[in-house]
């Protein structure tokens, strides 16, 4: 995909589902936009740069007409991540990572097996929790932002040089009072005051993301042509101007490429980590991994099924995998409220929770080719049940996954979770 670089000109809002009338607190929108309102915002931004016919849609009771149209409805983007003058793009730090006490070292959560459930459920129980390997430190806690060589370095188990980039270096919080605003009128509702916490960037501070059109047929009808003459945006929720920079090299280029699994024909582990939040259609279990009532053991698995789903968001979900594969645990953060505002029926989107960029999914693979074709479904691919195409769902794999010295090997693991 091309790659885009945003350059906010002023403040940014991007709220989440937390009220901001009077009195009910603040508005969190001091953060990255959700990977669908910036996926959004390039379009509405498009539409508007090459004038497209659009079609009418009347609202009961109003004068005003709403608009819809299918122009650009082929576009597929990735992202956001932060990128920085000094560091390049930026990539957030997993949530399975921890500094010891002397903050010396990077250490990793192992998996530790799980005894049998006592009694049957349907919920979804993992087979593994992830433990820390020393004692938990809460000053050895990693926030922030990993750039893309201290990555590749998480990612192929080493441990040098992973002090992340704070937050505060990229963008600052600053607060500000607004006034509501009627949708009917247009005008100020009186009395009705909201505070809300901006996003400042920093000078050298830009938002990362990539964009192009699936539809073949988009070069020939002037779509394709508008990704490369468009220079701005309108973005936030109050529509603020940023500029829009287009990538000629892509910083991402040495992470797209799916790792190899150096083990031998024995089962392998596999850890992927989300770098963009993700909606799944069974709250932190995603939709592609099925968890079978009714086994001889008693113990419910996430078996993945990515070759059976229906819902295509590539190619590369067509052909099934070659042998079994499990999800058997997670290291989750705190769910994302995602909202937002339908122009169309004029009311408020369901209130939906993402799972943060961060998380990190565990799976087992019953052999290295069965880890390397599920690798390659997962490395860099929309892997969110929703807004897949909105650049929601995108992570990363390591191999670099390991059970818990008190834990049995990994080939009796296998054999509990995939004998018949």
């Amino acid at each position: 995909m091309p790659a885009y670089l945003i350059e906010p000109t002023d403040v940014l809002f991007f709220r989440d589902g937390i009220p901001m009338s009077a009195g009910m607190g603040k508005g969190h929108g001091c953060r990255l936009p959700f990977p669908s309102t910036l996926h959004e915002g390039f379009r509405a931004s498009l539409l508007k740069h090459t004038s497209q016919e659009v079609t009418t849609k009347g609202v009961r009771g109003r004068d005003h007409k709403l608009i819809a149209t299918k122009a650009f409805s082929s576009m597929r983007s990735a992202g956001p991540l932060p990128w920085h003058q000094d560091h390049g793009v930026l990539l957030p730090v997993p949530l399975d990572a921890a500094f010891n006490k002397e903050k010396t070292c990077l250490h990793r959560l192992e998996l530790l097996v799980q005894p049998r459930p006592t009694s049957p459920s349907d919920a979804f129980h993992p087979a593994c929790l992830p433990v820390a390997t020393t004692p938990p430190d809460k000053h050895g806690a990693l926030s922030g932002w990993w750039t893309i060589a201290q990555y590749q370095t998480y990612l192929q188990g080493g441990s040098a040089d992973l002090q992340p980039v704070p937050t505060d270096e990229l963008w600052r919080a600053e607060h500000r009072i607004g006034v509501q605003i009627d949708p009917g009128s247009f005008a100020a509702a009186e009395g009705q005051l909201f505070a809300g916490k901006f996003l400042r960037s920093d000078e050298k501070t830009r938002i990362f993301f990539d964009a192009e059109l699936r539809d073949s047929a988009a070069a020939t009808n002037g779509e394709g042509g508008a990704l490369e003459t468009i220079h701005w945006l309108l973005l936030g929720g109050e529509q603020r101007i940023a500029r829009l920079h287009s990538e000629k090299t892509d910083p991402l280029h040495a992470m797209r490429r799916p790792p190899v699994p150096t083990t031998g024909d024995g089962p392998v582990l596999l850890k992927w980590v989300l770098i963009t939040p993700a909606i799944f259609a069974h709250g932190s279990l995603p939709g592609w991994c099925s968890h079978p009532a009714g086994k001889p053991d008693g113990l419910p698995i996430g078996r993945v099924r990515l070759g059976a789903s229906r819902r295509k968001v590539n190619n590369a979900s067509a052909a099934p995998l070659p042998g079994k594969a499990a999800l058997v645990s997670w290291c989750l953060g705190r769910p994302q409220t995602v909202t937002g505002w339908d122009n169309m029926e004029q009311q408020a989107k369901p209130t939906q929770l993402a799972v943060p960029a961060g998380s990190v999914f565990y799976f087992l693979c019953e052999n290295a080719a069965t880890a390397t074709a599920l690798a390659q479904k997962l490395h860099w691919q929309p892997r969110s049940d929703h807004y897949g195409e909105k650049g929601c769902g995108y992570g990363l794999v390591s191999f670099d996954a390991r059970l818990h010295p008190t834990s049995p090997d990994i080939r009796h693991l296998a054999n509990t979770l995939f004998k018949a």
